[in-house]
């Protein structure tokens, strides 16, 4: 079966659940590509809501999902799971598309490999967006992208954890955001890194207090923005 026809067809699954699943895209650097993204997409697929579509590129700032969605640094992974799928806490996030080095090769090539074309496949109810920390920046654009998908798609952009600079990186985030009034921002220089920490693959309990705090912060407004019908029930 082409990969093409999997991935159409792999969330089809259980629509009469008390409360209707809502699509997730979630992109990411190398962080989502590695322990901090595994225990995030775990942690949001937990609360049954979600069909998750997760992809993490090894080295990508904003700008990178700009453009046709390449494999160009250091390796990609692109997660993928539906609300009702049962994942043992021993496994591992289904993968549906990998590579651990540089391939220079395009990502999701069977899609089109630019964000518009995933966003238009996928149809995302909201986005999350896990970048900064590389600091090759086309916030704005990449905003504007999602803009044009759905201009009243809420979104979610989690800033990267305490490390040189990091000031500037959020005022960057925080820019780009100022123009696109659906965001939320949540900050992750409280929870883990150090003020002199240039670079940093957290793993183990630190990735997981990292990635299940960052879900605890920006579940509610997933909650309000996606379920007010049914709170209003």
């Amino acid at each position: 079966m082409k990969p093409t026809i999997t991935f159409a067809l792999i969330c089809i699954v259980f629509p009469l659940i008390a409360q209707s699943p809502k699509n997730i895209l979630i992109l990411g650097d190398s962080h989502m590509m590695g322990y901090f993204g595994e225990f995030f997409h775990r942690k949001l697929h937990e609360t049954g809501k979600y069909d998750i579509l997760s992809i993490g590129i090894g080295g990508a700032g904003s700008k990178h999902y700009t453009l046709r969605m390449t494999n160009f640094c250091c390796g990609y992974k692109v997660r993928l799971t539906c609300c009702s799928d049962k994942i043992c806490q021993q496994c591992t996030i289904p993968v549906f598309e990998r590579a651990d080095v540089a391939t220079q090769k395009p990502i999701l090539r069977n899609i089109g490999s630019k964000l518009i074309q995933v966003l238009n496949f996928w149809q995302p109810d909201a986005v999350i967006i896990a970048l900064g920390s590389n600091n090759i920046n086309a916030h704005q654009e990449l905003l504007g992208i999602l803009h044009t998908f759905n201009p009243k798609m809420p979104y979610v952009w989690v800033g990267p954890f305490r490390r040189m600079n990091v000031a500037i990186r959020y005022q960057a985030i925080e820019k780009g955001m100022a123009a696109y009034p659906n965001g939320y921002l949540v900050r992750s220089d409280d929870i883990v890194g150090h003020d002199t920490l240039v670079s940093a693959h957290f793993t183990g309990k630190t990735a997981k207090t990292w990635a299940f705090e960052v879900v605890n912060r920006l579940e509610p407004f997933l909650q309000k923005k996606l379920f007010a019908d049914t709170l209003r029930n």
